[in-house]
């Protein structure tokens, strides 16, 4: 598979993880709407639905937009893995979080997630740092205005993008489809609540995600370096 048949091959990916949301989603907010696994597709809905809309950013003139989307996705796939925690304060945060307080029940716990992932092989995966990044390029920053000065400036004047941008936003993408398969999907994990997706009844997304992984992954891992100044964002 190439980078250009994983996209074509995303809209039906989500479609069936979606429906397996939905199946199961449906059954624990009948169950109970306010419980830890409702929580969790609460989130997972959210996650699918940013990374539906997503596709139509991968262009060159919509590279603030995809900035500002990007952001979300990680913030929500953050979260789900976090609320998927067999934990009591993570079970009382998310108790806070149905009541709709504006306070900090929404943010994930980064620590936490970087842990697990630590354990499980994945080595340090920067989560919160990243976040952080992603949030300098989402609010008005000096550097967030000076990308939207060099789109608009190619915009009026013609000049071309970079290719490799479009390439890497490409595999940006994909490797967010795979890493909603992997909180959602996974349920061997000690730590984390099961939410029981049924992987039979989606075959086509388990190939995705080992193909994202061969083809997308050093894609991204070539250029994952955080090109902005330490002192922008969080950086420790």
């Amino acid at each position: 598979m190439t980078l250009e048949s994983l996209l074509d091959e995303a809209p039906s990916v989500l479609k069936e993880l979606a429906a397996e949301f939905y199946r199961l989603g449906g059954r624990h907010m009948d169950a109970d709407p306010r419980s830890q696994q409702t929580a969790c597709f609460l989130v997972a809905f959210r996650s699918i639905s940013l990374l539906s809309g997503m596709r139509c950013l991968l262009t060159p003139a919509t590279g603030d937009a995809w900035d500002v989307v990007m952001r979300s996705v990680m913030e929500a796939q953050d979260l789900l893995l976090t609320f998927r925690f067999n934990d009591q304060g993570i079970r009382n945060s998310i108790e806070s979080w149905f009541k709709g307080k504006n306070e900090s029940s929404w943010k994930p716990r980064h620590k936490m997630c970087e842990k697990l992932a630590k354990l499980l092989g994945a080595g340090d995966t920067e989560l919160a740092k990243r976040w952080s990044a992603f949030s300098a390029l989402s609010h008005p920053t000096f550097f967030a205005c000076q990308n939207s000065t060099v789109l608009m400036v190619n915009w009026v004047t013609g000049r071309k993008e970079d290719p490799s941008m479009t390439r890497r936003r490409t595999a940006d993408y994909l490797v967010s489809i795979g890493k909603l398969i992997v909180t959602s999907t996974f349920d061997d994990i000690q730590q984390l609540v099961r939410l029981g997706c049924d992987m039979d009844r989606m075959p086509r997304v388990e190939p995705f995600r080992l193909a994202v992984a061969q083809i997308a992954g050093p894609i991204l891992a070539e250029s994952n370096q955080i090109t902005l100044p330490p002192d922008s964002y969080r950086s420790a």
